[in-house]
């Protein structure tokens, strides 16, 4: 008798070789180890997948130059058309999201996309998003606690994607509503400080019994287990309100823009280099 995980990687390993995206995406994705849209994914990776048909890359064991072979299959689309930059970074965040998934079911042990730098979503000379479109991008992300929890404290407070990340539940403090991020205890605005309690309930911690808070305390506050992560379900937000892709990055320069209210709001010791970069952050924006 064939052990049902046997059959699962026979499954999908298959599929993967044969180009059969349909079976590949709802097979993930109905486990729950693909999140999106599955016709999405499915645009996503048929670029990657014809072109690997095509010139005989195997995707479960890449040859030495995959990464130069990748970046090319990026720059352009099946009709040979420009890629844009976007369409890039989502193709390759679903590959991301594809190796992880095979990974966790053992088909593959290493992470083919290691050190792999992908295309960037936009250049630093590119206008940052509108006030107006941010927060649309954040009423969008309130039915998930945590992305509406994150984009507040990446567009508010500017907290680094690596600091965000790591963060645990005995950095925020209920009562003052502060956030202890490195060195810096920001206050945090009304409306991040209410998304973060609202997550924090959610973890676990009930104002009316206080040992909660212990409890609580050593748990991550926010699911991601890559910055990829994270851009990826931005991406789909973003997707699914028909609006354009905005990175952590462009947020957080947004916060210097928008919410420039004290050096410890920012996470700034330096008062001095703190005013140095509100003022470059509003001279770019001036010239935008």
């Amino acid at each position: 008798m064939v052990h049902p995980a046997d059959d699962l990687a026979r499954t999908l390993t298959n599929a993967l070789h044969t180009g059969d995206l349909d079976t590949l995406v709802s097979t993930l994705h109905a486990q729950g180890r693909l999140q999106g849209r599955p016709a999405q994914l499915i645009s996503n990776l048929r670029p990657i997948i014809t072109a690997a048909q095509r010139d005989y890359v195997s995707l479960l064991r890449p040859p030495a130059d995959f990464h130069a072979w990748l970046s090319g299959v990026l720059l352009t689309n099946a009709d040979g058309t420009p890629a844009k930059p976007n369409t890039r970074t989502s193709r390759v965040l679903t590959l991301r999201a594809l190796y992880r998934a095979l990974r966790q079911l053992g088909i593959i042990t290493g992470d083919p996309l290691l050190d792999f730098h992908a295309p960037p979503a936009e250049r630093r000379s590119d206008p940052l998003p509108t006030r107006e479109t941010i927060q649309t991008l954040i009423d969008a992300a309130r039915p998930d606690p945590a992305l509406h929890a994150a984009l507040l404290l990446l567009w508010h407070h500017a907290v680094p994607i690596a600091t965000l990340l790591r963060l645990r539940w005995d950095a925020f403090n209920p009562h003052e509503r502060t956030l202890l991020r490195n060195d810096v205890v920001s206050p945090l605005t009304p409306a991040a400080a209410t998304a973060v309690e609202r997550l924090h309930h959610r973890a676990g911690y009930d104002p009316l019994f206080e040992d909660t808070l212990d409890v609580v305390a050593p748990r991550r506050m926010f699911p991601y287990d890559s910055p990829d992560a994270l851009r990826l379900r931005i991406l789909h937000v973003t997707r699914d309100a028909t609006l354009p892709f905005m990175p952590p990055g462009a947020l957080r320069r947004a916060a210097l823009r928008d919410h420039a209210r004290s050096a410890t709001h920012l996470g700034y010791l330096n008062t001095t280099h703190y005013d140095r970069v509100v003022q470059l952050a509003q001279t770019l924006t001036d010239e935008q």
